[in-house]
């Protein structure tokens, strides 16, 4: 994959998702919250694998 076609599908799972993917922090707390809803359910297996694979789950997409 080019830079721009990484930039292209970062760029529209972000427009999924309404946010970048870095920018959601679990909240760690002593006991499990059922009413927490997981923002990225609404992406795909391949959604989540392309961001898994280039590591935005913890960073954005770096400007070169």
């Amino acid at each position: 994959m080019t830079d721009n076609q990484i930039e292209a599908k970062y760029k529209s799972i972000c427009d999924k998702l309404g946010f970048e993917p870095y920018q959601v922090k679990e909240d760690v707390g002593d006991h499990e919250d059922d009413n927490w809803e997981n923002p990225f359910a609404i992406l795909n297996f391949d959604e989540i694998d392309f961001l898994y694979d280039n590591g935005l789950f913890n960073k954005g997409l770096s400007k070169k």
